[in-house]
């Protein structure tokens, strides 16, 4: 507070602008001094016929509006912290700056705390060719959306997907960026792992095996349908890429008695020592009766292995099993 001879003026100390003046007519006489009450805060003035006071309230309400204009967003933020419509104006004219000085990732973070249009953000980094800036939008965006938001958590999860699969692409081209390449597999992996993701992806898996296959990226179609129990997928994979043993590892891994079934006359033809092991191994577990197309589904270039393996199971059936029915 500036105190003159007829008028009194609120000066701020962090960019020297007259926020406040009171003007005191000359009934009043020339106003002599001002004493603030340290008890109250109350400021007091007085001329040689009156006496005034001043109730200072609020007053560093709008200091987050100068740090901002200074740049100085940190500071903003501190002052608006329970102020919900200060503190989104503040992050977006931070993101701004960051945006214009092309320093994209941390404008997309801040971009991800406001209420702008969502659509209006993320074309902007689309145009500006910034992909890694968009998913960093996207997964920032994402993390703050409510389990709620179905439709928001639908349309980012499959993006970001086909951002990420679009990337592992690019990379995977280029050897000179192996590391890079890498770095993003964690990171798609992890985005599929999430928990948080985990209702939204099961719910859409049959969308997110659709990009995967689109994309020919057979390494985490497995992956996923791992993470999604789809267990079928997984062994059917294998054996359409002849990889018979790893099907046969699924198998025996999860113990599911249905895929027993529906897979053991394929590999049966192709690993009948394996595949008999494996049913040897699940016992009582498996019906014997369920196995006959398995048994009989002979192949004329391993006929005999094939045959002897049966010989051997059903001999397990008789003698270890007790199976008595013909």
């Amino acid at each position: 507070l500036l105190l003159l001879t007829d008028r009194v003026k609120a000066i701020c100390t962090l960019n020297g602008q007259v926020v406040f003046e009171d003007v005191f007519t000359e009934k009043f006489g020339p106003l002599k001094r001002m004493v603030k009450d340290p008890n109250t805060g109350q400021v007091w003035i007085h001329t040689e016929r009156a006496v005034f006071r001043y109730h200072v309230q609020r007053e560093s309400r709008d200091v987050w509006k100068m740090y901002m204009s200074m740049g100085k967003f940190e500071l903003a933020k501190e002052y608006c912290k329970d102020r919900p419509e200060c503190m989104d104006i503040v992050l977006a004219k931070e993101a701004e700056h960051c945006f214009q000085n092309k320093k994209y990732k941390e404008s997309a973070k801040c971009y991800a705390l406001t209420q702008n249009y969502f659509e209006e953000i993320a074309l902007k980094f689309i145009e500006a060719k910034q992909e890694e800036a968009l998913m960093e939008f996207l997964l920032k965006k994402l993390s703050n959306l409510k389990s709620s938001e179905k439709i928001q958590v639908t349309l980012l999860t499959t993006w970001l997907t086909e951002l990420y699969l679009n990337r592992l692409g690019v990379l995977e081209s280029d050897t000179s960026k192996e590391n890079q390449y890498q770095e993003t597999r964690n990171e798609f992996r992890k985005f599929l792992s999430s928990h948080r993701n985990k209702e939204c992806l099961f719910n859409n898996r049959a969308s997110i095996h659709d990009l995967l296959a689109s994309h020919g990226d057979t390494e985490h179609m497995v992956f996923f349908a791992v993470l999604m129990q789809d267990y079928e997928r997984v062994v059917s994979h294998h054996c359409q890429h002849d990889d018979y043993v790893e099907a046969l590892n699924v198998l025996s891994k999860h113990k599911d008695v249905k895929l027993f079934y529906k897979f053991s006359p394929v590999l049966m033809q192709q690993i009948p020592k394996n595949v008999v092991d494996a049913w040897i191994t699940m016992g009582k577990r498996l019906d014997p009766k369920n196995l006959i197309p398995a048994l009989v589904n002979y192949s004329q270039s391993a006929g005999t292995q094939q045959i002897n393996e049966a010989i051997r199971y059903m001999e397990f059936c008789v003698y270890e099993l007790k199976e008595t029915e013909q």
